[in-house]
């Protein structure tokens, strides 16, 4: 798989922390690709990454479909184009699953199938949409397609997707069951499946265990029932010092804030994500009717009002300060946040621990995912559903985190950089989690309506929300 270089900004973002970053460099309506204190360690990741895919791929659980009599046969290999994301966009642990996945598929299917990757070119811009950088590899004849959840509106709206449902209605070996709860919802479209969901990545708090230690912080439980807002402020605070006024550094008690300016992409960011609290508060954005009534709702107004007084009232998130690397370095920090798919080994280093996304209300983590999809112009769509069940049973087991039901003891294994118990906290997060159900366009509009004309303006946060609700309609009916 081709590895395309850093580009300077990518860098720049990584001192907004985990959230802030992705949408950047992802040109995400809403984050994905995050970082988390300490930066990352580049190479070291990258290797680490490949090394456990390796490994997780050797104790593969779920079955591939057995061949039937038009399919190829063994030693066959029948090339198998998958359209993927590069390194700077998927990050190390995504990419390590496929550099190390296309070959392990191979070698499970017993050689029936040859894949290679297609590389997905993605470039900061305003407008960027997965449908035309899909479009633009045609050429390549990619017949598989791993992408974003964020992105199945804008692939399905320009018919670039096969509908699955009548294969795995089909398949005998395709267990539902076997998936989180509402982690296979996740790749629907008005009630059609198109995409099979590989990875999860639910969204985190990481709390500096050492420092609270230190300083005898009363750390709340790490559950969705203790890691309330009410809890995440009062902890946060108990963290916070103010830098000294001659100098010097204070202690974060939260990596993040607000930037003052949009990035030359037109992106308005917050840090923590306010999208990501709305979801933790309201459980998902549609109504029965695909409308976004939920944010009509005082609970999104009041996540506004609590994020408002981060800011303003009790001064945790600056806007325009974004340079945490010194904070990050020192240690003197208390919450940082990120997605597990996107952090980096090194962050649960020392006596770093997982905790929650704080609750806002509906009791449940926000979790993204992350599909395989038949394209839509593949040659013969019975081999290309074979060949990604193929690919599926290679990835999904080995990645970070599986979309498949694991025990906290093969979340250890995936992930063995974490301290104490965290593994269960991650299994509490999955059998709790909210997934985003808004689109790249309306995820952007709603973040950057509430960050440009409420944080950074005057607009009441009722007046705000509504602002934002008629563009994401006015985005849906142009689409």
């Amino acid at each position: 798989m081709r590895v395309r270089p850093s580009v300077a900004r990518r860098n720049v973002l990584r001192m907004l922390g985990s959230g802030a970053a992705a949408i950047i460099a992802a040109a995400c309506g809403e984050e994905t690709a995050q970082q988390t204190p300490p930066p990352s360690t580049g190479r070291r990741d990258l290797d680490a990454a490949l090394q456990r895919a390796r490994t997780a791929a050797a104790t593969v659980t779920e079955r591939a479909p057995a061949p039937g009599p038009s399919l190829p046969q063994p030693g066959e290999r029948r090339e198998v184009p998958v359209a993927v994301m590069s390194l700077e966009v998927a990050g190390p642990r995504i990419f390590a699953l496929f550099a190390n996945g296309l070959l392990e598929a191979g070698r499970q299917s017993e050689g029936r199938y040859k894949y290679s990757d297609v590389p997905l070119d993605f470039f900061v811009t305003e407008d960027w949409s997965m449908s035309r950088t899909l479009a633009a590899v045609e050429a390549s004849a990619p017949e598989l397609v791993a992408y974003f959840d964020i992105d199945l509106e804008d692939l399905v709206a320009h018919d670039q997707l096969t509908p699955l449902g009548d294969f795995l209605a089909g398949d005998p070996d395709f267990d539902p069951g076997a998936f989180w709860p509402g982690v296979l919802e996740s790749g629907r479209h008005d009630g059609e499946q198109f995409g099979l969901p590989f990875a999860v990545s639910p969204s985190f708090a990481l709390v500096n265990g050492e420092l609270a230690s230190e300083r005898s912080i009363d750390l709340p439980e790490p559950t969705l029932q203790a890691f309330t807002a009410e809890a995440f402020l009062r902890t946060a605070q108990a963290f916070h010092d103010p830098d000294p006024p001659g100098g010097g550094l204070g202690t974060r008690g939260i990596l993040g804030g607000v930037l003052a300016e949009p990035t030359p992409s037109g992106d308005y960011l917050v840090f923590p994500p306010v999208t990501v609290a709305l979801l933790s508060a309201l459980g998902r954005f549609r109504d029965a009717s695909g409308g976004f009534t939920s944010l009509q709702s005082d609970k999104a107004r009041e996540v506004l009002e609590f994020y408002g007084d981060l800011i303003h009232r009790h001064r945790l998130l600056k806007i325009g300060d974004y340079d945490i690397f010194p904070y990050v370095q020192a240690g003197t920090w208390g919450i940082g946040f990120g997605t597990i798919a996107f952090s980096d080994i090194g962050e649960f280093r020392g006596d770093n621990r997982v905790y929650p996304f704080p609750s806002f209300g509906s009791g449940r983590n926000p979790t993204h995912t992350f599909h395989l999809g038949i394209v839509k112009s593949a040659r013969d769509p019975q081999v290309s559903y074979d060949a990604m069940r193929h690919l599926h049973s290679a990835v999904a087991p080995a990645s970070i985190l599986p979309p498949l039901r694991v025990d906290a003891a093969a979340v250890r294994k995936l992930m063995p950089e974490l301290n104490g118990d965290d593994e269960n906290v991650l299994v509490h997060m999955l059998e709790n989690a909210a997934f985003d159900d808004s689109y790249r366009s309306e995820s952007k509009l709603l973040r950057d309506t509430i960050v440009r004309d409420v944080f950074l303006g005057d607009t009441d946060p009722g007046e705000g929300l509504q602002r934002a609700i008629q563009a994401m309609q006015a985005s849906s009916a142009g689409s």
